[in-house]
């Protein structure tokens, strides 16, 4: 009696289960969702922003450095040369 049940309840279970969802991959993120690397100029802005200037007026790149000028929360004028292979200031000044 339990045999008349138990076989087609597990070709019923078997059939129920559809063949793509056998297997799943965790962890690994397809390939058009890889997150690129920040810009340059993202890296300046950064740097510049983490140095205390909340206001950016402008950011150009010359002479190889990145050179920002703005205002920091006391309003006062920053101008300062970040060179970019090492992602560090090489010249700061602040004044009004």
């Amino acid at each position: 009696m339990r045999m008349t049940f138990a076989i087609p309840g597990l070709l019923l279970s078997l059939l129920a289960v559809p063949p793509c969802a056998s297997a799943q991959t965790v962890g690994v993120a397809p390939p058009d969702l890889v997150i690129a690397p920040p810009s340059p100029l993202d890296n300046a802005r950064n740097i510049a922003m983490m140095n205390g200037v909340v206001d950016i007026s402008k950011i150009e790149f010359y002479d190889d450095n990145w050179h920002v000028e703005g205002r920091d929360a006391g309003g006062h004028h920053v101008w300062m040369t970040i060179d970019p292979r090492t992602n560090t200031i090489a010249h700061l000044e602040r004044y009004d």
